[in-house]
Order: structure tokens, then sequence, then C-alpha cells
């Protein structure tokens, strides 16, 4: 199964999602692939478990940076949409308030993981 993925990664990757090569050289999946975590790291074999859970903990950030960026926009317009009532104004900038602490709890979360990850050297053979 996980065999059958790779391959469609890779075609995906040679031709894009459309099957039509593109002729700048890059494809959406590309850049898609550049942002999120490599789902080959979730395959486990001998002496890449370290690979598999920092792949978990990459995905976890992700969900939790896109959903702190989400919580963000909600408190935003809260916050536009109070229209002068203390109560829905104060709601908003609290939540946009605590938006921006995840972001950054999430940033410094990431920056430790990679950064744990080259002290133990994780991916490299003894």
């Amino acid at each position: 199964m996980l065999e059958l993925i790779s391959h469609a990664i890779a075609a995906t990757q040679a031709t894009g999602p459309t099957g039509v090569a593109n002729p700048a050289g890059g494809t959406g999946a590309q850049a898609v692939q550049k942002i999120l975590p490599n789902l080959n790291d979730f395959v486990v074999t001998e002496g890449n478990l370290g690979l598999f859970i920092q792949a978990i903990v990459n995905w976890i950030l992700v969900i939790a940076g896109a959903l702190a960026v989400i919580y963000l926009v909600y408190g935003g317009i809260l916050y536009i949409t109070a229209g002068g009532d203390a109560e829905k104004a104060t709601k908003g900038r609290t939540a946009v308030i605590n938006a921006i602490i995840g972001v950054v709890i999430i940033l410094l979360a990431y920056i430790i993981v990679r950064w744990v990850g080259n002290l133990v050297k994780i991916g490299e053979s003894s």
C-alpha cells in the first residue's frame, strides 16, 4: 500500500496533479510537498524511527499552525464586526492575542524539534 502511494507521489512530482508536465519544470504538488512533511517518512524501517517521529510531530505542527491562523482570522472578524459592542471587541481582541501566542508557541516547537533532530542527527546512520 505504501509502495503504491510512493509511486503515485513520484508520478505526481514528474507530471503534476493533472498528469501534464509543467513547462516551467515545477508542479503545484512540488510546492505543497516543500511545505508539508514527506509521506515517505511514515514508513518505519530499521534505523529511521527518529524520522518517523519527526514526521508525525511536523504534521501535528502544520495542523496546529493552520488552526491557529484560522482562529486569528476568526478573532479579527469578531473584532472588526463588534460595531461598538465592548464585549464583542474584547472577545475578538482576546482571540487575536491568543492566536498570536499560539503561533509563536508553534514556531518555537518547530524550531526545537528541528534543533533536537539535528542534535541527535536523525536520519544519519551511525
